[in-house]
């Protein structure tokens, strides 16, 4: 079940400022349909709001300043929306005291700071990002409460497009995130810009800093920002909800494993490692994990997008050595393998596809330019091809649009999926671009940035799959969230981070690895037709197991694994549960598998204990000990194949009689 609102905060109890709020069931495979507000049943302080049904939706009125929880049931499903009623605006901070102490230039290059009598002059050149940061953690500007908006108060001499105001924060967690918020036109007039903060954050926060961006090479303007003041709207303070947990979807298997066997074959996708020619420390991200893929001896690599961090002839000249080094035969557009051919393990190289993303347009200090420079090195950034029943739609959304980056490309898909319905050889489809349909965080700052480009994909996408019955799946990155969502029966994924730092925490997916895919062209749309082996980097791994457990007692066991900075030391700690893949092992006498079926088999062929990886619960059967692993990919500087030994750790459980027996 899902809301159209997050979070509701309303101003004033006063019935002209009733909200009306719809709630949509969502099923398994993504298709969507509007619940009736008479099939719910609703959990609510009725002294706070009033309640009702009007035309399929909730009416909620305010009634008196206070707050509640909306609890929405039907089905056995719920979901919460926190409503408070009473806002008040508070100004947090003035640009009153010693500016020039307090903040530093955070800008795409060097900028002149002043004080002015109304707060903080900024005069910079024409550049991408004009902004500040606080000079140290002390200085950042704490917020009271959870405030629905910041806004700041700013005179700007220069435009700012509609969403590429920024705010940078840090949250309760000490996590550092950011906001995209309302455009700036050039007036000599005081303006706000308005910021809206996720449902999902948690508070209170402290403002690290402020940018007003143009990706625009030709809109960029020389001029003067004048920061004058920082204020929040602040509603009747109210115990969240916690954020729901994540919904395993069946894409990504849960133990690592992947269906193999007749009519199935597998590829492998790499992307965001983003080395420079002048910063090439990780190059060895990328070798290492070239690498480690070939281990798996995948029919084909997908590169997509974002393996270097600029795009000037000298750092795609610097990908093509050090892909090819690593094992990557770069594919150009006409030079693609026989539809049904498997590379040749000894060769000594697999099939790359390179997938441009936004860092292969950018030139120095951050100025996005075109394609030119990879086109060059590397040939056309779009295009399709067939391998043993699947067709690729590989496109280029460099610019944060497919039609901004290469208008003929929305045809070339449109075609191929039409060409692809007829085609009896053609099984499924997957469609590649750098840029998500969807961001899954709550920013939503790393999406195709067209939401009419994007809905007409979703839309083409779920159209193939309903009128052939093939499958149909897309793939992104940029967000730097592993993560899959179904629309319309389509499933999204979006790649984990390879080498840069990820955005997400690693709670929900902000973790760097790879993945490795099975596909198997016997199955139609309606079935699993596609799996993900969602690979983490690791250098060291804890598993959390009791010493011992009764026969038919359970334990659900828990862990985690410690990530490198790139093939450096790190400190990021991440879960050990979806959406990584874990590769769950043990000694001979554990079954490890999922269902009542399962269990009776492990019963019957005498196994000590059963682990269950979805739901990572352990299950004592008879009496003996049991050893359970756990292995996960390192990310060592690749030297020779000794480098390539994966990171394992495990622990012994003993299996005691009860006390009932």
């Amino acid at each position: 079940m899902e809301l159209s609102s997050q979070r509701l905060s309303i101003a004033d109890a006063t019935s002209d400022n009733a909200v009306t709020v719809s709630v949509t069931g969502r099923d398994a495979e993504g298709y969507t349909a509007p619940l009736d507000p008479q099939d719910l049943s609703l959990d609510y302080d009725h002294s706070v709001v009033d309640i009702k049904s009007v035309n399929g939706k909730l009416k909620i009125t305010p009634l008196t300043a206070a707050g509640t929880i909306l609890t929405v049931s039907a089905a056995g499903k719920s979901v919460k929306l926190p409503i408070t009623v009473g806002v008040q605006t508070r100004t947090v901070y003035d640009f009153d005291d010693d500016v020039l102490a307090r903040w530093r230039n955070n800008s795409t290059a060097a900028t002149q700071f002043s004080a002015d009598p109304d707060g903080l002059r900024i005069d910079f050149n024409a550049m991408r990002n004009v902004g500040i940061a606080a000079a140290s953690s002390a200085q950042r500007v704490p917020v009271p409460g959870q405030p629905l908006r910041v806004r700041v108060r700013i005179k700007s001499s220069i435009s700012v497009p509609s969403g590429l105001t920024y705010l940078g924060y840090v949250d309760a967690a000490g996590k550092s995130g950011g906001v995209y918020g309302t455009a700036l036109t050039a007036s000599s007039d005081w303006q706000y810009a308005t910021f809206t903060l996720p449902a999902s954050t948690a508070f209170p926060i402290s403002i690290s800093g402020f940018q007003g961006i143009n990706t625009n090479v030709a809109r960029q303007k020389a001029g003067t920002f004048v920061l004058d003041r920082i204020e929040a709207d602040v509603p009747t303070a109210i115990d969240l909800p916690a954020q729901p947990g994540l919904r395993p979807d069946p894409l990504v298997s849960d133990d690592g494993s992947l269906p193999d066997g007749r009519g199935t074959w597998q590829f492998a996708t790499l992307s965001d490692v983003q080395f420079t020619a002048d910063d090439p420390a990780l190059t060895q991200v990328a070798t290492a994990a070239i690498q480690r893929i070939r281990t798996t001896r995948p029919d084909l690599i997908v590169l997509n997008g974002d393996i270097t961090d600029r795009g000037l002839p000298q750092d795609l000249t610097l990908a093509r050595k050090v892909l090819t080094d690593a094992g990557c035969d770069l594919i150009g557009v006409g030079r693609e393998p026989a539809e049904n051919s498997t590379p040749d393990p000894k060769a000594g190289s697999v099939p790359c596809y390179y997938v441009p993303g936004n860092h292969e347009s950018y030139g120095l200090d951050n100025v996005q330019s075109d394609l030119t420079n990879f086109t060059e090195e590397f040939g056309k950034p779009y295009r399709t091809f067939d391998h043993k029943g699947t067709r690729f739609i590989l496109l280029a959304s460099s610019l944060g649009s497919l039609r901004g980056t290469a208008w003929d490309q929305l045809p070339m898909l449109q075609q191929a999926l039409a060409d692809a319905e007829k085609d009896r050889s053609v099984r499924n489809v997957m469609v590649f671009a750098h840029h998500p349909v969807d961001d899954p965080g709550d920013a939503k700052s790393s999406q195709l940035g067209d939401r009419d480009e994007a809905a007409l994909v979703e839309h083409m996408l779920t159209d193939f799959r309903n009128s052939t019955g093939k499958g149909a799946a897309m793939v992104g990155s940029h967000a730097q969230i592993a993560d899959v969502h179904r629309l319309g029966g389509v499933p999204y994924m979006v790649l984990p981070s390879s080498g840069k730092d990820p955005y997400g925490t690693p709670d929900r997916g902000g973790f760097t690895g790879w993945v490795d895919w099975s596909v198997d062209s016997r199955r139609t749309a309606k079935q699993q037709w596609v799996e993900a082996d969602v690979h983490a980097f690791a250098q060291s791994i804890m598993l959390n197991t009791p010493d011992s457990l009764e026969i038919g007692g359970t334990a659900q066991l828990s862990g985690s694994i410690v990530q490198p900075q790139g093939v450096s030391a790190g400190t990021r700690t991440v879960p050990l549960r979806y959406p990584m893949s874990v590769d769950w092992s043990g000694s001979s006498n554990l079954a490890i598998g999922s269902g009542k079926e399962a269990v009776e088999a492990a019963r019957h062929k005498g196994k000590v204990a059963i682990f269950d990886p979805r739901t990572r619960t352990l299950t004592g059967l008879r009496r003996g000990s049991v050893t359970i692993s756990v292995t996960n990919d390192s990310m060592r500087p690749y030297t020779d194949e000794s480098s390539l030994a994966p990171i394992t750790t495990s622990n012994t459980i003993q299996v005691v009689p009860g006390s009932h027996h």
